[in-house]
């Protein structure tokens, strides 16, 4: 990796910190708002999920909060380079009387994410555990050199 690279992210994370806690903090307040890679997308979405996203040599990753939220109401597509994270859960709403603090976010939620690197689009998993929603997507590995034999006649 370039040194001037690591610089880069490093100045940069904590501005992408308050990016994504703005892109998750607005909603609540003043309805929804794109987040990165979400341009357009605010008529679709009343809530935007938390994510952590990591890469290793092998793979990128991403942890989704989605607590309350079936596996089966969980829509993951990819195109390119962005990952599709789309669904919906439900009201959990009182059962009699008026709600008087509301911050448990419901309906439907909408995140695109920009990946870092080329996936290998066959091999993604996904496993939904626990409130929280583990994606696995392998790189693509790069062609490593090799020798070809000559042979002589």
């Amino acid at each position: 990796m370039n040194p001037l690279d690591s610089l880069r992210r490093e100045l940069a994370a904590p501005l992408t910190t308050l990016r994504t806690e703005l892109n998750r903090l607005l909603p609540v307040h003043l309805g929804p708002w794109p987040g990165p890679g979400q341009a357009g997308a605010a008529e679709e979405a009343a809530w935007t999920p938390a994510i952590d996203l990591y890469e290793t040599p092998e793979e990128v990753g991403l942890w989704v909060d989605l607590p309350g939220v079936e596996p089966s109401a969980i829509e993951l597509s990819l195109a390119g380079s962005v990952l599709t994270l789309r669904g919906q859960r439900p009201t959990g709403g009182v059962a009699q009387g008026q709600g008087r603090v509301v911050e448990r976010l419901s309906g439907p939620f909408l995140r695109r994410i920009d990946l870092p690197a080329e996936v290998v689009a066959d091999a993604v998993e996904a496993e939904a555990q626990l409130g929280v929603l583990h994606v696995r997507l392998p790189k693509v590995q790069p062609l490593r050199p090799r020798t070809i034999p000559i042979q002589t006649s």
